[in-house]
């Protein structure tokens, strides 16, 4: 089906041309308004649709407007709430919405309607800051140029259109410019994003639980965005710390202790990398941070068990830059009370197997390797969707019954067996980055990356992680019974459509650094790179002066109209030839007609009526093989009137 069957037939109405540019900059008000302003919205609608304008309508509908923004805004109306600039918005949002549909049911156009399309747009940027309402802003703009030529054009749509995408390819160079070096006002930035992006995420709720809850299916959610400053770091250092468990409440691990503010120490950083995360919303306050956090975000801390905690839940997507070192030594500690405290009674079989295996009198460092080669030496599987234990004695039951968990299990019976060897330890959860997921310098962390680990507490070393998941010695996958199956890798359709997905994230990701969070801070270091790096300019005027090259061909190349009938497209060489020698084809005249009136006015007729008798036998016949024929014709006709002149 062509394009042109979806063009109207017959001109539409400034009226109408201004309905649609309502509707489409209305769109995204659908996810603010309240609901009466909503159902204020849709009967102005049905009245408009109908037409009715009388006097007692416009009062009716005066008096719910004003009531529609009464019920809608009740619950906002204190001194706080009306001191938060979105709130203001709103408002001013609901007002104009009302004074749109008084307007628009005096079925009459005036200033103050034709500007309230880019009023609605420029409003919804309080709002919506995500790549979905940058595309969509995009095309909502050039659907306004577009119906403003065809109303101002008396032509068809389909050449506003191809005159509307002229001035798009030749404006692009000119946007990018001012883009890049128009000044920038610093204001609260409101990241709320379409509906998708604010769905809350799993997060961690300080607890790790060994019971029926510690059964999960890995969801591909992204909890974070993370970009670096140079490449990702190798896949063996991507934890993220989220919360640290001390006590063992036999079906789940806890930390009892509240958060406090503490001024710890790393000593001998190394491998220290800055990065940037954007977190989505997990209603909790843990700010995850790569192991081992050298500084703290604004309005957060630190805990002396280096995790961070901001000030207020994390209830919508927040920002905030890092620093750690991949290599370290924490600071020395004197009391292990919580580290150490473990019940031997409870888990007897371990325990008597850890004393007929491990010496107990070497130092610390050698039995956590000793208690590393005992765990693989258990023949262990790592599952998701592992057997039941009995809670009444976790350790002895995952470790020599089971024998199939995965990583909350392991990282329980690791730390329980530590303890039982004299050696503190700690279970910390947060995330465990998977490298599939990263490019380049950025990377995604999703929920089905949670992790749980644990740390020893080793003399002279300080706290050390611990991998005790990767001694299981095989991988069991559930199927869609939910019943362990051998572990089968993914299709090569899977994987390809994986790779894609991280590439458009990775895309999604460059247009929200570069376009949705290009601030003053960002100009100002792009400015100073130009002026202080000679190759960066050169680069960049040469990507500029690219962008306008690219722009000017395709402007000429659109500028030149797409011939429907060849045949008249040839005839039309012919006419533009015999207009310049002063014959004009009159409105209305048949090609015939406008030849056969040219008798005796030049001296080249004869070539005229054989031209005039091979265009209608190609119009009525089906012998196009001789169209070149007819082209050579007009050309030698067009070349003669050349030469005489």
């Amino acid at each position: 089906m062509k394009f042109s069957h979806f063009l109207p037939s017959t001109k539409l109405t400034r009226l109408q041309l201004l309905d649609i540019a309502l509707g489409l900059s209305f769109l995204p008000h659908l996810f603010i308004l309240k609901l009466p302003m909503l159902v204020f919205a849709f009967l102005g609608l049905i009245f408009i649709y109908k037409k009715s304008n009388s006097r007692l309508t416009l009062l009716i509908f005066t008096f719910l407007g004003i009531l529609a923004i009464s019920l809608s805004f009740f619950a906002e109306y204190n001194f706080s709430s009306f001191s938060r600039l979105l709130v203001f918005i709103s408002l001013l949002i609901s007002f104009l919405t009302m004074a749109i549909i008084l307007q628009r049911l005096t079925q009459t156009i005036n200033f103050y309607l034709l500007i309230s399309p880019a009023m609605l747009m420029i409003l919804s940027f309080f709002f919506f800051n995500s790549i979905s309402m940058l595309f969509y802003a995009l095309f909502t703009l050039f659907i306004f140029t577009l119906l403003l030529l065809y109303a101002r054009m008396h032509s068809s749509l389909r050449n506003a259109l191809r005159i509307n995408g002229l001035l798009y390819l030749f404006s692009l160079p000119i946007v990018l410019l001012l883009f890049l070096t128009f000044p920038r006002i610093s204001y609260k930035k409101a990241s709320f994003g379409f509906q998708g992006e604010q769905i809350s995420r799993t997060g961690h709720d300080g607890h790790m639980y060994l019971d029926s809850k510690a059964l999960l299916v890995p969801s591909p959610k992204i909890v974070m965005e993370v970009s670096f400053e140079g490449e990702v770091p190798p896949a063996a250092l991507l934890y993220f710390r989220g919360s640290t468990l001390y006590e063992d409440k036999l079906n789940e691990w806890i930390n009892s202790e509240p958060p406090r503010a503490t001024r710890v120490s790393i000593f001998n950083p190394k491998a220290v990398i800055d990065y940037r995360v954007k977190l989505y919303p997990h209603k909790k306050r843990w700010l995850y941070m790569l192991d081992l956090p050298l500084r703290q975000p604004p309005k957060s801390y630190i805990t002396k068990d280096y995790i961070t905690y901001s000030t207020q839940p994390i209830d919508e997507i927040t920002y905030y830059e890092g620093r750690a070192a991949l290599v370290y030594t924490t600071q020395k500690e004197n009391t292990f009370e919580r580290a150490l405290d473990v019940n031997i009674s409870r888990d007897p079989r371990t325990y008597q197997d850890l004393m007929n295996t491990i010496d107990i009198d070497q130092d610390d460092n050698t039995k956590a390797k000793a208690l590393m080669s005992y765990f693989t030496s258990l023949d262990l599987s790592y599952s998701l969707k592992p057997k039941r234990l009995d809670l009444l004695r976790p350790t002895d039951s995952f470790l020599h019954d089971s024998k199939v968990g995965y990583c909350v299990h392991f990282a329980a019976a690791f730390a329980t067996s530590a303890r039982m060897l004299g050696i503190p330890s700690r279970i910390v959860t947060g995330y465990k980055a998977d490298a599939a997921n990263a490019i380049n310098d950025y990377l995604v962390v999703k929920e089905a990356d949670a992790h749980a680990w644990v740390e020893l507490y080793l003399k002279d070393k300080g706290w050390i992680r611990f991998e005790p998941t990767s001694t299981a010695r095989r991988v069991i996958k559930a199927d869609n019974t939910g019943l362990a199956s051998a572990y089968t890798q993914d299709t090569t359709l899977q994987k390809l459509f994986k790779h894609l997905n991280i590439y458009y994230m990775y895309t999604r990701h460059l247009i929200n650094t570069w376009v949705l969070q290009y601030d003053r801070s960002k100009q100002l270091s792009l400015l100073k790179e130009l002026l202080s790096d000679t190759l960066f300019l050169i680069k960049f005027i040469a990507t500029l002066l690219l962008l306008v090259t690219l722009a000017f061909f395709l402007f000429i190349s659109l500028q030149k109209v797409q011939c429907k009938d060849k045949l008249l497209c040839e005839m039309e060489v012919l006419i533009r030839a015999l207009r310049k020698e002063g014959f004009e084809r009159k409105q209305g005249e048949s090609m015939s007609e406008f030849l056969q009136s040219l008798m005796g006015k030049t001296n080249h007729y004869q070539s005229l009526a054989e031209i005039n008798r091979l265009y209608h036998e190609l119009r009525y016949s089906k012998r196009q093989h001789e169209l070149g024929l007819l082209k050579a014709k007009i050309h030698a006709f067009v070349k003669g009137l050349k030469s005489v002149r």
